[in-house]
């Protein structure tokens, strides 16, 4: 797999999940955050077309 820049965007409810991860500064909720909805979106970004 080759890497490169991506874009994400992501819905209202993820931008508030991002915003409370940062408030409450919870690793173990970024990871399960970034697991669920991050991995996926750069995995489809960088597979080939």
């Amino acid at each position: 797999m080759n890497l490169k820049r991506v874009n994400l965007e992501l819905n209202v409810r993820e931008v508030q999940e991002v915003l409370a991860i940062d408030l409450d500064d919870d690793a173990e909720r970024a990871l399960a955050f970034i697991k669920e909805h991050l991995a996926s979106q750069v995995k489809q970004c960088l597979q080939s077309h």
